[in-house]
């Protein structure tokens, strides 16, 4: 308890340095659970939006979290029109018009398949070119199977890459682990899928990307680090992850 009493102390404060009818700064994101959720009331929470809107408020800077369409985001971003997303990561490309902060999480890139699939032989990266596979269209996992030549069937999320190896005739999701198990869990099929987690596959960090066009993006990110230390030295950045952990095993 002391963990949701310190966040709900911590989020409560008002914000230094911003009048009452300061325009928050908007960022956007897709449903990409436990760290971005977009509920079916519209509400967005989540790992990393509980901890930008956190880093932030250390730091006196109001924020909106909201969502749209992951190639519209991206698009808004390299254009300057939005100040950035959450839970990106570094895909070679991106730099030219994103800057990344410090992490903020990470991902453990997998590849799923059905129950009563066989894939003994799934121990590293390049033997996912072995079956049919299908990711998440136009998310930075594509890229690495575009780079390394693997032929893919595109999704357009997380539950129809769940309800292809399950229901449909491709052998392989891969996505990261604990958004799919998550998933999957709220499609109740967590039963019906298992995981293969590949030697050659390290964790991928996640940051908040600024775009580059967008004015005083370069201030807004070292002062989105400097809120996002902060609230690891007051004990908040824990009590954010405290609360999601507590949150997967009531699920249990």
């Amino acid at each position: 308890m002391r963990y949701f009493l310190l966040l709900a102390i911590f989020l409560s404060l008002p914000r230094a340095g911003f009048s009452a009818d300061e325009k928050p700064l908007e960022f956007y994101v897709v449903h990409y659970p436990p760290y971005e959720i977009i509920d079916i009331s519209g509400d967005i929470y989540g790992i990393d939006v509980d901890v930008t809107k956190a880093a932030f408020t250390a730091v006196g800077i109001p924020i909106e979290v909201k969502t749209a369409p992951w190639k519209r985001i991206l698009k808004n971003i390299e254009y300057g029109r939005i100040p950035g997303t959450i839970t990106c990561s570094k895909r070679p490309g991106r730099e030219l018009y994103m800057d990344y902060s410090d992490p903020i999480s990470h991902a453990q890139q997998v590849v799923f398949s059905a129950v009563s699939t066989p894939v003994s032989s799934l121990n590293n990266f390049a033997n996912i070119a072995d079956y049919t596979v299908t990711v998440v269209d136009g998310w930075g996992i594509q890229k690495e199977l575009d780079i390394a030549g693997i032929d893919h069937l595109p999704t357009v999320d997380v539950a129809s890459g769940i309800n292809a190896i399950v229901y449909r005739d491709v052998e392989l999701f891969y996505n990261g682990y604990l958004t799919t198990q998550y998933q999957a869990k709220q499609m109740g099929l967590e039963n019906q899928i298992k995981v293969s987690f590949l030697e050659d596959r390290g964790k991928t960090d996640f940051h908040v990307c600024f775009s580059k066009s967008y004015s005083d993006s370069r201030d807004l990110k070292q002062l989105f680090n400097k809120g996002l230390t902060i609230i690891k030295n007051n004990g908040v950045f824990d009590a954010i992850y405290q609360r999601y952990v507590h949150m997967e095993l009531s699920r249990r």
